[in-house]
């Protein structure tokens, strides 16, 4: 599974409002993402992909769509390969 695959799966998993969501679609304008969601997104990450997230990363633009969630996991993941 892709990384974008498996968000979407949580996303689907977390929240009715994420029928037929797509990798693009932004999350805040769809409702999926308040302060909570947040919280509970990024336990996910650290969980599931073994990521630490710094407060530098906390920015909006990075938890705009599944796209850009996927994009910053996978840079978290290269920087554990390095």
């Amino acid at each position: 599974m892709t990384t974008q695959q498996i968000l979407l799966g949580y996303f689907a998993d977390t929240n009715a409002k994420a029928k037929d969501l797509g990798a693009g679609d932004s999350l805040l304008d769809r409702g999926l993402l308040d302060s909570m969601a947040i919280v509970k997104l990024i336990a996910f990450l650290e969980e599931r992909f073994g990521v630490q997230l710094g407060d530098d990363e906390f920015d909006p633009d990075h938890f705009e769509t599944v796209d850009a969630i996927a994009t910053l996991v996978e840079s978290k993941l290269g920087e554990k390969k390095s």
